[in-house]
């Protein structure tokens, strides 16, 4: 397992350093990890919104390529899709799609994986600590 990176496209400034380790911490919380074989990062790729996946940290609004811990596939997921929503529609982070041990009626399983894996069951996951309880 390797520790995260900025992608080459973000700027390598105090608050983008400053944010890698809770943007890291969030990912091992889904039991997501860096990928074992390297992602080409998109030629040309700025803020401004390209389509390409990013190996390193990409910020909030590109997709970042990730491996799933859990059912063991690459994933390519926003950051902004794992972090907590706050405000007027509150939610928990999601797994990535299609994950064999998203949603309710899998807690049980999930909590299983997070068990075998040797991770932590994640504070807001109310339904796999339920589950593990029962």
């Amino acid at each position: 397992m390797t520790a995260p990176f900025l992608s080459t496209f973000l700027p390598d400034t105090p608050r983008n350093r400053d944010h890698l380790p809770a943007v890291w911490l969030r990912a091992r919380e889904l039991g997501y990890t860096t990928r074992s074989t390297p992602v080409a990062e998109p030629d040309g790729c700025t803020r401004t919104r390209c389509a390409g996946v990013h190996e390193g940290y990409p910020g909030s609004e590109h997709r970042w390529a990730l491996h799933c811990l859990l059912c063991a596939v690459d994933i390519e997921v926003f950051y902004s899709h794992m972090r907590e929503r706050k405000g007027k529609k509150p939610a928990p982070p999601r797994r990535h799609k299609g994950c064999q041990f998203s949603g309710p009626h899998r807690a049980k399983k999930r909590a299983a994986r997070y068990v075998e894996l040797g991770l932590a069951i994640p504070d807001w996951d109310t339904d796999a600590r339920a589950a593990l309880a029962a």
